[in-house]
């Protein structure tokens, strides 16, 4: 006879399923809507154990975006490895980032959706967004070598936030495929970058450049 008593899980199987119910719970219901009863809840533990692993909603909201910063930078790090010349390394940062949006679009949401009503949530994630756009710095700095750091910061924002309302947009219109909406970022911010990279594409005449795979 089958034993009905449950596998006790490990403190890490824990943690991994109370961020995965949390990951779900924000992006559904947003920060403010969010209990941690609902979260012990998703996760199936009692709310006692969530305390122990997490002091306050406001901390597991941080380890929430912690992690999901965490990955979108080990991306980043291995396309910044990656030979190319700087538009196949653009395309590739682009495309990376919108295969994140693709595949985990609960996360995806979490990143990009700042908290309203609460002051300190809405500081930890734009600290988190900051971190996630170091990546972003890093491959401009290619193209834009020996600048201002003022111009080099205020384009990154200019990209990130950019790059971040295209994917918001996506997710709320999840016709257009990975490729067509990579396709939509590489028409608009590589026209100004390429000059900077030495006309790395050929301008076609409507302005898209020629992308090389």
């Amino acid at each position: 006879m089958m034993s009905r008593a449950r596998k006790r899980l490990s403190a890490e199987e824990r943690r991994t399923r109370i961020l995965a119910a949390a990951v779900s719970a924000f992006a559904r219901d947003g920060y403010d809507g969010t209990t941690m009863d609902g979260i012990a809840a998703g996760a199936e533990i009692t709310k006692p154990v969530l305390y122990d692993h997490f002091p306050s909603k406001q901390a597991l909201f941080l380890a929430v975006l912690e992690a999901i910063r965490d990955s979108l930078i080990a991306r980043g790090k291995t396309i910044a490895l990656d030979r190319g010349s700087p538009e196949q390394k653009f395309r590739r940062s682009v495309d990376a980032f919108l295969e994140f949006v693709e595949q985990s679009p609960d996360a995806a949401r979490v990143l990009l959706t700042v908290p309203v009503g609460d002051p300190i949530a809405s500081g930890l994630s734009r600290e988190v967004q900051a971190g996630a756009s170091a990546g972003i710095a890093a491959l401009l700095a290619e193209f834009m070598p020996d600048q201002a750091p003022w111009r080099l910061e205020s384009a990154t924002a200019f990209l990130k936030e950019g790059l971040h309302a295209v994917a918001v947009w996506w997710l709320d219109h999840p016709g257009p495929s990975r490729e067509e909406i990579a396709d939509v970022v590489l028409d608009v911010a590589w026209l100004g970058l390429r000059t900077r990279a030495g006309a790395d594409g050929e301008t076609t005449g409507r302005g898209s450049i020629d992308r090389k795979r």
